[in-house]
């Protein structure tokens, strides 16, 4: 693993739905995108420490203000909380004509089945977390909370409000960003959501 001095951004590139039914699980899915940089600023793919670093998703109240509601209330959020992270792109693969996402580096994280159980105006929080032993961090939010696991913490981005009530959820308008990047994640191999039936 190379031992040069990198950087770490986080960013949700696909918000969850923004009214949604208590213990339905979202769609579209929580995506979040992962950027490394080297040591001079140059994105990278990260490839060689992907084994190290993995996401976790926290609930949090309508302010996105710590502390988070969930954990610890291990009813209020469900589904997979923590995934790892793949590549956006393999590397070395030619890009897909007409396909902005197959030019594009770095690495995702994806949350497929995510519920919020109890009404409630929240937001989604996901942190990027490294295990000990992997290279050297360099990060405005490397102190945060001293990470999880026996990990550091390197950043957390949050959603946009998420209104859960009864009876609340409707079919929402993808944008195309969206629809194209979760349809690049389904040729890489995700296994990605389908939309709920408009029956």
């Amino acid at each position: 693993m190379s031992s040069e001095r990198r950087t770490y951004s986080l960013e949700v590139a696909v918000q969850p739905p923004s009214v949604a039914n208590p213990g339905t699980p979202f769609y579209p899915p929580l995506v979040a995108r992962v950027h490394i940089y080297d040591s001079n600023g140059v994105e990278i793919t990260g490839e060689d420490e992907l084994s190290g670093l993995f996401a976790q998703a926290t609930l949090y109240r309508e302010s996105g203000s710590p502390p988070p509601l969930a954990p610890p209330d291990m009813y209020l959020l469900s589904g997979r909380l923590s995934a790892s992270l793949d590549l956006l792109n393999e590397p070395g693969v030619p890009p897909v004509s007409g396909s902005s996402w197959s030019e594009q580096k770095g690495s995702y994280v994806m949350f497929p089945d995510l519920i919020i159980n109890r009404a409630g105006r929240y937001r989604l929080g996901v942190s990027l977390f490294k295990v000990e032993g992997g290279a050297p961090l360099r990060s405005p939010s490397s102190a945060i909370n001293g990470g999880a696991g026996g990990g550091t913490t390197l950043e957390e981005a949050k959603t946009n409000v998420i209104i859960v009530q009864e009876g609340g959820a409707r079919a929402e308008q993808i944008d195309l960003a969206t629809e194209e990047l979760l349809e690049h994640l389904r040729s890489r191999g995700a296994i990605v959501p389908s939309p709920p039936s408009r029956c």
